[in-house]
């Protein structure tokens, strides 16, 4: 998935604590669910602060020192994948290069077999990140794997579910925002909606969500 936003920095280290990732996402509904309690606070770098003031720094509080920094990491990045209401936020203070152009209507493909064909006997493509760098993809024995332009990588399962739709499953990553947005079993559905001369127009919808967001995916 492109589209992921950095306004704090942490630093990385593996996720080596007792808090499972079922407790990190039940504090992060919590977030997002009590976001829309700051609609009145008009500037955007106060509502943010505001949030972690008042929803994540008491729980981090609770925590030993060693270990809050890690989950609070862990939380951002798991905020953002599970709430649009987060990402919305973090696109105001942190515009993404190019155009994002999201929906909660599942949008229509308008692409011939011919494409569908075409698509799926491509083995290579690129795409550009939030921040501009591009990441090169490559397909092979059923998976996707996301080259990095720091030199990391993403492994995912990629399997097609219909006509024009394909899903990739979390395997693994040794991308800092990539390990920490997913975990193992993550699902990804991806439909593809156009043929340009040099790309596809697809969208990307996180499984489960009813948002779905559009991107460029350069052959």
């Amino acid at each position: 998935m492109k589209h992921i936003a950095l306004v704090f920095i942490f630093l990385f280290s593996s996720l080596s604590f007792s808090q499972t990732i079922v407790q990190i996402d039940s504090v992060a509904k919590v977030m997002c669910d009590n976001l829309p309690k700051y609609k009145e606070i008009k500037n955007d770098p106060l509502k943010l602060n505001t949030l972690y003031e008042k929803e994540l720094y008491p729980y981090l509080g609770t925590l030993e020192e060693s270990k809050a920094q890690e989950v609070g990491k862990k939380i951002y990045y798991r905020l953002q994948r599970n709430c649009f209401r987060f990402r919305e936020l973090l696109d105001r203070l942190n515009p993404p290069v190019g155009e994002t152009e999201r929906s909660l209507e599942k949008p229509k493909p308008d692409i011939t077999d011919d494409d569908l064909i075409k698509f799926k006997k491509t083995k290579a493509f690129m795409y550009t990140e939030v921040d501009g760098q591009v990441t090169n993809v490559t397909l092979q024995d059923g998976l996707w794997v996301d080259n990095f332009a720091d030199g990391t990588y993403s492994k995912l399962i990629y399997k097609w579910i219909n006509k024009n739709e394909f899903e990739l499953v979390f395997i693994e990553s040794n991308n800092e925002t990539r390990a920490n947005f997913s975990v193992k079993g993550d699902r990804l559905v991806y439909s593809i909606l156009f043929k340009k001369p040099d790309h596809y127009i697809l969208s990307v919808n996180i499984f489960g969500q009813n948002v779905y967001e559009e991107f460029k995916l350069f052959y």
